[in-house]
């Protein structure tokens, strides 16, 4: 009996600390539907923005946790329209991420999250911390939970390591950036303005790094920018602000729930937007066939004839572009008469 209690106690010390094991070593875990999960594999890398991507793997699901910055104690909240991501592909290929819509009808709860960094260990040069989040497929019918997420000492890139900034010098920096990203015009300059807006979120980063953020106010500049074509439409989405009052998630021109910045149809009339450019210029704005002020990539009947262009399909091939029914070489989409 005295044999067997022994056994009894060994057991509970071996297993009741493998908790504590698993964590003297690098890991990420966490439960994912409530079930837990474990990575077998992770990677830590810095994308072109200077945006902290952590990458993990159990061999079946690969997750993705990529936030603005390394910066100690920042609670970087994730959800549609963040720059902050967290994202799921299963083992048949479906990704599942927080930047997704989720459906109105089926579903209840928005795509939200948290990750934290709690710990940069510069000695080793490893990052640690927590994470949680709601994430939903491109349809937004289906979300996948990850709970109690952690990440312990993951390696970091070795990178070289610029020479230190002063914070006054990362003000300074930040100052000078952001001029140039007030003097870029989106609308003249699309790579102009989209290589000033990223040095401006760069120079931002490094002042998180070198002053702090305790406020999260450089944060939420850094969160409210927006230098590239998200939907790869055409247009930058800074572009897509149809109502000018500096918010982009307001503004649905076709109101299907997906604002057009990140919508490669805004209008909705089946035509993709990058493909309104009648003239071919480069410059979808000035396209505007009815002449009715609205360009046509906003005009769900482009010629103002009555008709929706989305109902100018005749041969019901889905491609309005193909249909001429008069054979004077312009589509019925695009032709009054």
């Amino acid at each position: 009996m005295r044999n067997l209690l022994a056994f009894v106690l060994v057991a509970f010390m071996v297993f009741g600390c493998s908790d504590d094991v698993e964590f003297n070593s690098p890991a990420v875990q966490g439960k994912k539907n409530g079930n837990y999960w474990k990575a077998v594999s992770y990677h830590a890398t810095y994308d072109d923005s200077g945006r902290l991507v952590i990458t993990a793997s159990d061999n079946y699901d690969d997750i993705t946790l990529r936030v603005a910055s390394l910066s100690v104690g920042v609670h970087f909240e994730l959800g549609v329209n963040n720059n902050n991501m967290a994202s799921v592909e299963d083992g048949q290929g479906v990704e599942f991420s927080t930047l997704n819509l989720p459906d109105g009808e089926t579903q209840v709860y928005p795509s939200d999250g948290i990750i934290n960094i709690t710990t940069h260990n510069q000695e080793k040069n490893t990052v640690s911390g927590e994470f949680w989040f709601n994430a939903y497929n491109s349809s937004g019918t289906e979300t996948v939970n990850f709970s109690q997420g952690v990440f312990y000492d993951v390696p970091l890139p070795n990178v070289s390591s610029p020479d230190v900034v002063s914070c006054e010098e990362a003000i300074l920096e930040t100052q000078t950036a952001q001029e140039a990203y007030f003097a870029a015009d989106p609308s003249l300059n699309s790579t102009g303005y989209s290589n000033a807006c990223h040095a401006y979120a760069a120079a931002l980063m490094q002042q998180q790094d070198a002053c702090g953020d305790e406020t999260g106010m450089l944060q939420d500049v850094i969160d409210g920018l927006y230098c590239d074509d998200d939907d790869a439409d055409g247009l930058l989405s800074v572009l897509e602000d149809v109502n000018g009052n500096g918010d982009l998630t307001d503004d649905d021109t076709d109101a299907d729930g997906t604002p057009n910045y990140l919508d490669d149809d805004d209008d909705g009339d089946s035509i993709l937007t990058a493909n309104e450019d009648v003239d071919v210029d480069g410059d979808l704005t000035n396209d505007d066939t009815d002449m009715d002020g609205v360009p046509n990539y906003l005009d769900n009947d482009d010629d103002g004839d009555g008709i929706l262009t989305i109902n100018e399909d005749v041969d019901g091939d889905g491609d309005p572009t193909n249909d001429d029914t008069d054979m004077d070489g312009t589509p019925d989409y695009l032709d009054a008469n």
